[in-house]
């Protein structure tokens, strides 16, 4: 992993790139007055809530509540993580991205040059009838059209030991092995690691090759063989098929996960772009975290025999980090002797697309077959069902769902909730989140927050005392939380103050707030804003002060007495005045 990106470049790139552009080049911007709009690409709607403001260098749609800067912008509208939306900008921009270091070396971004060199020579194979043989009467038989196999890349390996090798005489031999194309022996021997099979490009979710899949024209073993970790390539954590379902469906309303390189390309081939397939491992818990950020509902597609329930039962166990409330895991299984290829080959899209809505939620499945061979009328099963099942429950995450999950086993092992509880130790009642909404906030105080995120600038006109009663542990407030993070943060314009605050709860407040401009400006702003802050630290010490006497009223022991009282004391030393 290379270097942290410094926070002062992102913030300077937010202010660098203008977000008109970047927005109004992937939908269609018109201008409204001082603001631009357009349909809203996150949800659906018929008249235009979406609303860019160049001059604040933000966006924010009235419908859905969407917001952000253009960092934010490309995270949502092109499912990018945060690394790739700051690389998008930066070449938007023509900068270089600086590292700090210290952390691990840099990537060898030669890897993705050869694997994508590679990738053409294994297509250039294919076309080629001299060095390819039944490679394309394979893929005829198997259903798979010149269209598919240009989409998805199908190549071929040739039979020769040293094709790619040649192929790619310019690189040094141990970068090919590095690329995890050549494979070198105990003698020392190098050669190429596909030999005389179907490749198969496995894509970053930026659409970089970072790996193959190569599977044999015949039976012979191992049918699917795929390339070693590398640099570029983690097999836990990529998945096939998930750029090319992307590039087909801008939305992803569900993704299948299937076993095999030929299940995605035959449902694409028939009609079913969404889908994916882990590379040789079983689903991991990253697979389920990178899924579940493209879509909130995914079915895993696996054989019926007994090694394809095995994987499904490892599969609900990765994914059971992971999943909460608007997160939904199904399980579909295919017949004995049957796979997704073959079953929409011969049943067709609508038919398999029933067998998917047909599909079994995680928790029926969970408890199907946690269940299996208990005789739940016996009190001695019901006490075995709730041993295994709860060491799995207990990996949810606090919500909702979890609580419901303790409620079946609840029902299905006649056990209390209370004495589940009491059984493991701890409580699954769900505990207290944080609010979703931001916490009321007096009128000054909007007032101040405005005042920032219009002109984050006036942050340094507070004198350094004020700014030390702000931070004080007791007046730990939003005001205080905005002014900390434009001071230390630098951060001078209300896109990048926004985007700070995102997934926070006060986030929401903000955008209403960076919504209406103030009906001051300038110095008269900067004046107001400084006494504004005054009469905000007075209305604290008198809220400080309200609530001591509020508890005395509970409580006037001697100590609490004395803690009233220095209070008291230390304001009025510092000659503020308390209202009666």
């Amino acid at each position: 992993m290379p270097g942290r990106i410094p926070q002062s470049f992102i913030n300077d790139l937010i202010e660098r790139v203008d977000i008109v552009e970047v927005i109004d080049s992937r939908i269609s911007l018109k201008r409204t007055g001082k603001n631009l709009q357009a349909l809203c690409p996150f949800h659906e709607e018929k008249t235009p809530s979406f609303s860019v403001n160049p001059e604040k260098q933000f966006y924010y749609c009235f419908g859905c509540g969407a917001t952000g800067t253009s960092l934010r912008f490309l995270m949502e509208y092109e499912r990018l993580e945060f690394v790739e939306a700051i690389e998008t900008l930066a070449r938007i921009a023509g900068v270089e991205i600086p590292r700090e270091a210290g952390v691990q070396k840099q990537v060898d971004t030669d890897l993705y040059e050869i694997l994508s060199l590679a990738d053409h020579y294994y297509r250039s194979v294919i076309r080629d009838h001299g060095l390819s043989g039944n490679a394309v009467e394979y893929l005829k038989e198997r259903g798979v059209t010149g269209v598919i196999a240009r989409d998805f890349g199908i190549g071929f390996a040739p039979a020769a030991w040293d094709g790619l090798k040649s192929a790619l005489a310019q690189f040094p031999e141990n970068k090919l092995v590095d690329a995890g194309l050549l494979v070198r022996n105990d003698a020392g021997r190098v050669y190429d690691r596909f030999r005389e099979r179907i490749t198969f490009p496995i894509r970053d979710t930026r659409g970089r090759v970072v790996g193959f899949g190569g599977r044999v024209l015949g039976d012979e073993k191992p049918k699917y063989l795929n390339s070693p970790e590398t640099e570029v390539f983690q097999k836990s954590r990529e998945l096939y098929g998930l750029f090319e379902a992307r590039r087909a469906l801008r939305e992803l309303p569900r993704l299948l996960v299937v076993e095999g390189y030929m299940d995605v390309v035959a449902l694409a081939q028939h009609g079913v772009p969404n889908v994916v397939a882990t590379l040789g491992t079983a689903s991991s818990q990253a697979h389920f975290e990178k899924l579940f950020r493209y879509t909130r509902e995914v079915v895993c597609c696996f054989d019926g025999d007994s090694a394809g329930r095995t994987a499904a039962w490892k599969a609900l166990s990765s994914a059971f980090p992971v999943l909460h409330e608007g997160r939904q895991l199904r399980f579909m299984f295919v017949a004995e002797g049957d796979d997704p290829d073959t079953l929409i080959r011969s049943e067709g899209e609508a038919k398999f697309n029933q067998l998917v809505e047909a599909s079994v939620s995680a928790g029926d499945y969970f408890f199907k077959e946690i269940g299996s061979g208990l005789d739940l009328s016996s009190i001695d099963a019901r006490a075995r069902l709730a041993d295994a099942a709860l060491p799995l429950i207990e990996k949810l995450p606090d919500g909702l769902y979890r609580r419901m999950m303790v409620e079946r086993l609840s029902q299905e092992a006649k056990i209390s909730i209370a004495a589940i509880e009491k059984r493991v130790g701890i409580s699954f009642r769900a505990r207290p989140s944080q609010s979703t909404t931001a916490p009321p906030e007096s009128k000054i105080a909007r007032k101040l927050m405005s005042y920032l995120l219009h002109e984050p600038t006036v942050a340094k006109d507070l004198s350094q005392e004020t700014r030390d009663e702000l931070f004080a542990s007791d007046n730990d407030t939003l005001v205080a939380e905005m002014l900390r993070r434009v001071l230390e943060k630098n951060l001078t314009d209300t896109g990048t103050l926004l985007a700070s605050f995102v997934g926070e709860p006060a986030h929401q407040l903000m955008v209403e707030l960076a919504s209406t401009p103030p009906s001051l400006v300038g110095t008269a702003l900067e004046n107001e804003f400084v006494d504004g802050v005054h009469r905000f630290l007075e209305e604290r010490t008198r809220d400080a002060h309200r609530a001591l006497a509020r508890g005395l009223q509970e409580d006037d022991s001697s100590e609490r007495l004395a803690v009233y009282w220095k209070a008291r004391s230390e304001t009025d030393s510092g000659n503020v005045s308390e209202a009666t």
